[in-house]
């Protein structure tokens, strides 16, 4: 009896492992796709200016990758839209005066993802973003940026993270 139960408890542990070992994340972007359109993002934002410099980001990502090819809307097989919500900044760290000397800066972002072949839409989400914190003087020994450096490298991230989720679905 003790044998079974080691064996039983020996074959558990080996379909766990095994389970495990085989997961591979659920890529979105149907085998078919092999062009994609990205638009100017629409911002909502009151910040000027920042939907090129995120579109024009997004588009170097999907180059980089190598995946899919780009072209204009009318030839892609697919089309990313997407939309900046929201610009949040906010002051995090003070110095004996409340002067702020750290900030952090959080953009979001909805992403829509058409098959234009199709004419159906494949996904959406809502409400992603990614932010950064930097420092607005040099009392704590860190370097000195300034908003326009914290903002690109916010965008950076958010057309990164626009590239993994259509191509890898993540």
């Amino acid at each position: 009896m003790k044998r079974c139960a080691f064996y039983g408890a020996v074959a558990m542990a080996a379909f766990i492992f095994a389970s495990c070992a085989t997961y591979t994340p659920q890529v979105n972007m149907p085998a078919y796709i092999k062009s994609v359109s990205v638009p100017i993002f629409v911002n909502k934002t009151d910040r000027f200016n920042i939907e090129q410099y995120v579109t024009q980001k997004t588009i170097d990502e999907f180059i980089n990758d190598g995946k899919v090819t780009i072209k204009d809307e009318r030839e892609a097989d697919s089309i990313v839209k997407c939309r900046i919500t929201k610009y949040v900044i906010t002051p995090i760290r003070f110095d004996v005066n409340q002067v702020a000397q750290e900030y952090r800066l959080r953009i979001y972002l909805d992403i829509i993802f058409f098959d234009n072949m199709a004419q159906k839409l494949l996904w959406k989400e809502l409400n992603i973003w990614e932010e950064t914190t930097y420092f607005v003087t040099n009392d704590l020994g860190m370097p000195v940026e300034d908003e326009n450096l914290g903002r690109n490298r916010v965008l950076d991230k958010l057309a990164s993270r626009v590239v993994r989720r259509v191509i890898g679905g993540w």
